[in-house]
């Protein structure tokens, strides 16, 4: 990799890039900041031992760049690339709801390009990040992008059409996983534990639950009948969960996600 940009470094674009300055692969003078927040952008560079550079400059000196940015601010971005972009560019786009399509059309048709929708653990190193090839992609450049994102958690290829799934599963199923565990904490609290204990106990089975789902491969119903005992505690509350409509509840907020990420599409 001859150079590798990141066009805006808010939460996620900085995120990657304090990922990527800690990959063997690539040195921090090899990766290029651009924002047009300067002393944002210095900071972070200086920070890092990373280079900044203005986004015509910054195509000039790598091969790969990524683009960070706001939704609404791709097209202007893409606006100052083109004109140094060639097909052995590969343009990689974080900005949720924006097509490949679209990306083509602000570029050229023949423009390698990736969309990724990574979640915001990525920010601590486990992300979900689901990545999307257009036709010009070639296998090394999927494999660059691949390792890319490996910085920052686990990575799929998937076609471009499931997308607004991957938005209403992972893109914004953290939230779901927040809301639960405020919900354990709450719960907790009510029944005589103080608020740092419960968050404290809240947070570690929530940990400890995924990882034996990771580490263990079973299928999440079996994990859950190795805890409920006939008659016992877990059966009661699981009892109550299921008549409060939790499992439907859940599987309507990742279908309602998923909708509106299609409705947002629509409207761009």
């Amino acid at each position: 990799m001859r150079g590798l940009g990141i066009i805006g470094v808010g939460a996620m674009g900085g995120a990657l890039a304090r990922r990527l300055t800690a990959w063997e692969k690539i040195s921090p003078e090899a990766i290029i900041l651009a924002d047009k927040r300067e002393e944002h952008v210095e900071r972070l560079a200086q920070e890092l031992g990373a280079r900044r550079a203005g986004i015509p400059e910054l195509a000039a000196m790598c091969d790969t760049v990524i683009i960070a940015v706001k939704p609404h601010q791709v097209l202007e971005v893409l606006s100052e690339l083109k004109a140094e972009l060639t097909p052995e560019h590969l343009l990689i786009s974080v900005a949720a709801g924006v097509s490949l399509k679209a990306l083509a059309q602000g570029t050229r048709e023949s423009q390698p390009v990736v969309r990724a929708m990574p979640n915001t653990p990525c920010l601590v190193g486990q992300g979900a990040v689901v990545l999307s090839p257009n036709a010009h992609v070639s296998q090394g450049q999927l494999d660059t992008a691949v390792e890319i994102f490996q910085q920052t958690g686990k990575v799929w290829v998937l076609p471009e059409a499931q997308m607004d799934a991957v938005t209403g599963l992972s893109g914004s199923g953290p939230a779901y996983v927040y809301l639960f565990l405020e919900a354990l904490i709450d719960g907790g609290v009510a029944a005589g534990l103080s608020h740092g204990d419960a968050r404290g106990l809240a947070i570690q089975t929530v940990l400890g639950a995924v990882e034996m789902a990771a580490q263990s491969g079973q299928h999440p119903a079996v994990l859950k009948n190795m805890v409920t005992s006939p008659a016992g505690t877990t059966a009661a509350g699981l009892r109550k969960l299921e008549s409060s409509g939790i499992r439907g509840a859940l599987i309507e907020a990742v279908l309602a996600a998923a909708a509106r990420s299609k409705e947002i599409q629509r409207e761009q």
